[in-house]
């Protein structure tokens, strides 16, 4: 279920009242409202469009049908959650495993690859 839109400021404000400050905003100034993502474009609340090359998104764009169609299926199996037991995480964590070095076989799985922690433009 999509959230209420709400005015920039107030997003804002909210952010700077709920999330740590160790999650920087790009233009802490006046920092862009992301609404919504289509391809390769990210639109703000005023309709203007960017071209997204830094969101982890470039190789296949943002609502791209094969992976909307993916992670459609995946969401109805889904376990979110490693401290049950579930088929998943163990496939997963076999199939990584044949790739890798035995001495790199031991999985810690988290829900996020990469971040930026630049000291500039702190919000």
């Amino acid at each position: 279920m999509a959230a209420a839109r709400r005015a920039k400021a107030d997003t804002l404000a909210l952010r700077r009242r709920l999330l740590s400050s160790s999650c920087r905003l790009f233009f802490p100034e006046d920092p862009v409202k992301i609404v919504r993502a289509h391809g390769q474009y990210m639109y703000d609340e005023q309709g203007a469009e960017y071209l997204d090359c830094i969101n982890n998104v470039a190789h296949v764009g943002h609502c791209h049908p094969r992976v909307v169609q993916a992670a459609h299926e995946q969401n109805q199996v889904l376990n979110t959650n490693s401290r049950y037991l579930h088929d998943n995480i163990v496939d997963y964590a076999q199939r990584l495993s044949e790739t890798l070095p035995e001495k790199l076989c031991v999985f810690y799985f988290l829900n996020s690859g990469g971040s930026s922690s630049s000291k500039e433009g702190t919000s």
